[in-house]
Parts: structure tokens; C-alpha cells; sequence
């Protein structure tokens, strides 16, 4: 694909993914952090890389990605979600970059062939390691990744009527 839309981005990020090759059940320490890889493919043969990084120094300081192997080799980070840590001053208008924050594809951005720096914007979809992990996997459709990463499945708030103890 050379011509990239922002429906085609979305599209790949949302697609059904199974893992085809799994995690280890242990994150490697490699580099001051600790890290973890998954290939996944989706329904009509694309495939993707996912990765996983923390930081050992400071546990709130991770990134976990999505990229797509392209057909002509190229490999296209999709996603990005960060935790907290410092960036350049230009990212938020001149605030230290110390937020949870997202960085996502844009059409403009791969069809000039930024593959990798994307913009990137606040939010509260998590606060935490484990809850970035569960929304990545979520946003990004990897199925019954639960099994892989089962301290990043959520709780649910409130029982189920019927249920017990």
C-alpha cells in the first residue's frame, strides 16, 4: 500500500488480530527496561508486530506498539501508547511532557513516509501499566490475549446478578 487513508489506519488498528506468535510468559530485561514482543495476523493474511517496554528506573514510563508489516517490507507503527515521561517542550505547547498519551498514524504522516513520529494526544483511557496494556490490546483487537497478560484483565466494578462470592 502506497497511498495511505485515515480509514485505511483505522481499519488496521481495529481489524480481528490472533496472536501467531506469543509473548514470553516473563518480560526480558534488556537496556534498563523491561520488554516483551508478539506477532499477530489478522483475518486476511496482514501481519503485525506488538511491543511492550517499561522502564526498570520508573514503572510509569512504558510504550506498547502496533506495526504493521506492509506488503512492500515496510514496517508502519500504527500506535503508540505511552506512559509518563519527559519529551520534547514542543509536544504540548510548551509543557513538560509528563501525561499519559497516545500517538497514533496519520494518513498525512505515512504518505510522506514518517512511519515511526506521530502526533500524540493526552488521555485517560488508562492510568497504569496494566490498564495501558489491556486498552492497547482492546483497541487494537488482538484476540484472547487475556491468557498472556492475565494482571492486565480488568475487574469488573460490580458483580453480576446471580453471581457469589
Amino acid at each position: 500500500m502506497s497511498d495511505y487513508t485515515d480509514d485505511e489506519i483505522t481499519r488496521l488498528i481495529g481489524c480481528p488480530k490472533t496472536i501467531n506468535e506469543a509473548p514470553r510468559r516473563e518480560m526480558k530485561e534488556e537496556n534498563r527496561h523491561r520488554r516483551n514482543d508478539l506477532v499477530a495476523v489478522s483475518g486476511d493474511g496482514a501481519e503485525f508486530d506488538a511491543f511492550i517496554r517499561q522502564s526498570l528506573d520508573f514503572a510509569e514510563d512504558f510504550s506498547l506498539g502496533l506495526i504493521y508489516r506492509a506488503p512492500d517490507g515496510k514496517r508502519v507503527t500504527l500506535v503508540r501508547f505511552n506512559g509518563q515521561h519527559e519529551q520534547s517542550p514542543k509536544l504540548f505547547g510548551g509543557h513538560p511532557h509528563f501525561s499519559y498519551h497516545i500517538h497514533r498514524a496519520t494518513a498525512e504522516n505515512l504518505n510522506a513516509g514518517r512511519l515511526e513520529k506521530h502526533p500524540a494526544a493526552i488521555t485517560g483511557r488508562y492510568a497504569s501499566f496494566d490498564e495501558a496494556i489491556a486498552e492497547f490490546m482492546t483497541m487494537t483487537n488482538i484476540q484472547s490475549w487475556e491468557r498472556h497478560f492475565p494482571n492486565a484483565v480488568p475487574l469488573p466494578l460490580f458483580r453480576q446478578n446471580g453471581e457469589t462470592q
